[in-house]
C-alpha cells in the first residue's frame, strides 16, 4: 500500500530538509547519525531549531504531542519535549491517552511513590496500555519533577460497548461521566479522513465503518472533556498542559484539539513526527492489511495544515513491503 502523504509539505520535506548527501534522503546507505530529524513550522514553511519551537511552545497552554504508538523516536521527541519545557516553565502537566480516568487514583499512588512503571502495570492489570514499558523514561520523568501526569482516556469496557451498539447500551453509572452534548457527532470532514484510512484493515471491508469510528469519536470527547476540566481546576493559570496521543486524534486539528476549543478559547500548539518507514508490523498485523491508495489529492478536501510543527524523521531502511504497508495500522 503506497504511503499517505498527508500534508502538501511532507512528501518534499523529507527529501529536500534532511541534512544527508545521498540523492534520495535515505539513511539506509550511510551511517544514522549522519541523517537527523527535521523540525519544520509548518506554516511559515522552513525548519526552525528545536529551541525555537520549544519558545514557541512556552506560550500557549495546551502543547499537543501526537505519535504512532509503537514508533521509539517518537517517544524520545516526546521526552526531550517535556524536558525542554520543563526548563522554560515553572508549572506543568501531562495528561495521556495511554491511562483512563478511571485509573487516576491508581497512577497518582504510583506518582506518589518510588514503584517501577512495570509495577504500575501490575496495579492497572488487564486495562494497562500494551507497550506502557515505551513510556518508562517519560514518566520517570514526570514523576522526578513534580509533573503531574492525568489520565485522559475512557476505558476500553465502555469504549467496545458504543462500537457494537449505541450510547443507549450504557448503564446509568457508564454515561454519567461522559460529555452530554455532540458527544459522537463528528465533524464532516473529520469523517471522510476517518473512513479513508479505515479501508486499509481487511476487517472493516463490505461492513459499516460506523461502529468504530463511534469509538474514535467517543474517546476525542472523553480526552477533550478531561482536559478541559483538568484546565479550568488549576490554580496555576499560566502551567503548560503537555498532551500525548496517538497522532489520528490530533491530525489536522481534527479529533481532541477541535472539541477543546469548542468548549474554551485556549492557545494551543500540534507537534505530529513522520512515520517515515520506522513502523513495523506484526505478521498478525500484515495479514490483516488491504493494499488502499489513499493520494496526496484524495487528502485535499482537508485545506487546513496537518499540524502547527512537523517532526519529520529520516526514512529508515525498511524492506519495500514494510513501506506499503506502513499506514496499516489500529487506531487508538
Amino acid at each position: 500500500m503506497p504511503r499517505v502523504v498527508s500534508s502538501p509539505l511532507l512528501a518534499a520535506l523529507v527529501f529536500v530538509f534532511l541534512p544527508c548527501s545521498t540523492p534520495s534522503g535515505y539513511c539506509d546507505a550511510m551511517k544514522e547519525s549522519a541523517c537527523l530529524p527535521v523540525i519544520v513550522d509548518v506554516y511559515a514553511g522552513e525548519p526552525v531549531s528545536f529551541d525555537a519551537m520549544l519558545d514557541d511552545l512556552a506560550t500557549v497552554s495546551i502543547v499537543y504531542l501526537g505519535e504512532l504508538h509503537t514508533i521509539q523516536p517518537h517517544h524520545n521527541f516526546q521526552l526531550t519535549t517535556l524536558q525542554g519545557l520543563f526548563h522554560r516553565r515553572r508549572s506543568l502537566y501531562l495528561g495521556m491517552e495511554m491511562f483512563t480516568t478511571g485509573q487516576q487514583e491508581v497512577l497518582d499512588r504510583w506518582l506518589a511513590g518510588h514503584h517501577s512503571v512495570a509495577e504500575l502495570g501490575l496495579q492497572l492489570g488487564s486495562e494497562k496500555w500494551t507497550n506502557l514499558a515505551d513510556y518508562e523514561s517519560l514518566l520517570l520523568f514526570a514523576r522526578s519533577n513534580g509533573i503531574r501526569v492525568v489520565g485522559l482516556n475512557v476505558s476500553n469496557d465502555v469504549v467496545r460497548k458504543v462500537a457494537r451498539g449505541q450510547l443507549a447500551d450504557l448503564s446509568k453509572e457508564e454515561r454519567k461521566n461522559l460529555p452530554e452534548e455532540n458527544l459522537l457527532t463528528p465533524n464532516p470532514l473529520y469523517d471522510k479522513l476517518l473512513r479513508l484510512k479505515l479501508r486499509v484493515h481487511k476487517a472493516f471491508q463490505g461492513r459499516s465503518l460506523d461502529g468504530v469510528i463511534r469509538a474514535q469519536l467517543l474517546r476525542d470527547s472523553v480526552m477533550a472533556q478531561t482536559i478541559g476540566q483538568t484546565l479550568e481546576s488549576l490554580k496555576d493559570k499560566d502551567a503548560v498542559f503537555v498532551v500525548v496521543a496517538g497522532s489520528g486524534h490530533l491530525g489536522y486539528g481534527f479529533g481532541i484539539p477541535e472539541r477543546v476549543r469548542t468548549k474554551m478559547q485556549v492557545s494551543d500548539r500540534i507537534i505530529l513526527p513522520t512515520e517515515s518507514g520506522h513502523l513495523i508490523l506484526s505478521d498478525e498485523e500484515r495479514r490483516q492489511a488491504v493494499p488502499v491508495e489513499i493520494t496526496h489529492e484524495d487528502l485535499r478536501f482537508i485545506q487546513q495544515p496537518i499540524a502547527d510543527y512537523l517532526y519529520v524523521l529520516p526514512m529508515a531502511a525498511t524492506d519495500p513491503e514494510s513501506k506499503e504497508l506502513a499506514e496499516a495500522q489500529p487506531l487508538e
